[in-house]
């Protein structure tokens, strides 16, 4: 199957080189490396919002499949630029190589090497479960009608 976010993934396997330079630099670590890694960052970070509009136009109640393939894909971007923006404000604060760093930089090259299988198992399931609950209408008149309640008991509370 065509990955529906290909310009995420090259970023991504673009990490993956960049995490080979890492090792080979550790225990320094290069201001080029830095600056790379913090570029590479951004760049993911600006190609997600791009992403998500792609998402926001897939019509869940007519290609739902393809729906949750970008859900899953999505959430599994979120968790990986959430795990690069750690290892940047690290490298900020400090750029002298820390465990710390270097255990998020082997987790960020696990993840990579892990893509396909989190997202057809973690991230697919997660992302069917959220889809299907968002678009149950028994579901959500339930939650409307239990949040209505709430607000009610809050307002005569106050009285």
């Amino acid at each position: 199957m065509e990955d529906p976010l290909p310009e995420l993934h090259a970023i991504e396997l673009a990490f993956h080189s960049l995490i080979r330079k890492f090792y080979e630099e550790y225990p320094e670590i290069s201001k080029d490396f830095i600056l790379e890694f913090i570029q590479m960052t951004g760049e993911y970070s600006k190609e997600l919002n791009i992403s998500l509009k792609t998402y926001a136009d897939i019509d869940y109640l007519k290609v739902q499949s393809a729906k949750i393939v970008m859900k899953a894909l999505i959430k599994f971007a979120y968790d990986f630029l959430s795990l690069l923006t750690s290892i940047v404000k690290n490298i900020e604060s400090d750029p002298s190589p820390k465990e710390e760093i270097e255990s998020q930089i082997r987790i960020l090259e696990d993840l990579i090497d892990r893509k396909q299988n989190l997202i057809s198992t973690t991230y697919h399931q997660a992302a069917s479960q959220e889809l299907i609950a968002f678009h149950d209408k028994n579901l959500r008149s339930n939650l409307e009608a239990h949040m209505q309640k709430r607000l009610e008991n809050k307002k005569s509370e106050d009285y």
